[in-house]
């Protein structure tokens, strides 16, 4: 299920929607799809403690749709984990840290 986090990605332009874990991975980014009422769509993933904004303390699950634009709170996400991307890793602030955000996206488009 989609819940609400703290918003800060929607801040930066790289709105995520945050799920309540079901199944655990290793920390980091991944490519995923995401299937929302049947429809598939192309995602990057991080599973983590977002060193660069919290900290640390708590893990959390993060999808960012690629192309996709609404709310998702509340709805049933089923998603499908493809291929690990990078590491977790933190940064020096948001400005590198949106920068990183669009390579995984973009590297996360080609493995799609």
């Amino acid at each position: 299920e989609v819940v609400h986090g703290k918003k800060l990605g929607r801040t930066i332009g790289f709105p995520t929607a945050n799920i309540e874990a079901v199944h655990s991975y290793m920390p980091g980014v991944y490519s995923a799809y995401v299937y929302r009422a049947g429809v598939q769509h192309k995602a990057v993933m991080n599973i983590g403690t977002r060193p660069t904004i919290a900290d640390g303390s708590h893990e959390t699950i993060e999808v960012h749709l690629l192309d996709f634009a609404g709310d998702l709170y509340g709805e049933q996400l089923d998603v499908e984990v493809v291929e690990f991307l990078r590491s977790e890793q933190k940064f020096d602030g948001l400005d590198a840290l949106l920068h990183q955000l669009q390579r995984d996206a973009f590297l996360a488009r080609k493995h799609l």
